[in-house]
């Protein structure tokens, strides 16, 4: 992935999220991971979620817990990336 502005994003349905290119935690608790990644932000919603590890030197992000959507902020509205998972 060097020399793009991609981001990878791995999601287990409802229990995991994995995620490079990101570049700092915006905002956390249980029901939300707030991201800034190389495209824009980027915020997890579920429950129970917990960061179980953030590497700044390779830009990776896991997160577990209940993940019911991901999706991209933008200044325009919320746009889901895969929509509600287990609404």
């Amino acid at each position: 992935m060097e020399g793009t502005d991609k981001n990878k994003i791995i999601l287990m349905i409802g229990s995991s999220f994995l995620m490079e290119g990101v570049e700092d935690i915006r905002g956390f608790d249980e029901g939300y991971v707030s991201l800034n990644t190389k495209s824009g932000r980027i915020n997890v919603e579920g429950r129970d979620l917990k960061i179980e590890s953030l590497s700044k030197e390779s830009g990776s992000v896991y997160i577990t817990g209940n993940v019911s959507g991901v999706f991209i902020a933008s200044e325009e509205k919320k746009k889901g990336i895969f929509g509600r998972f287990f609404a």
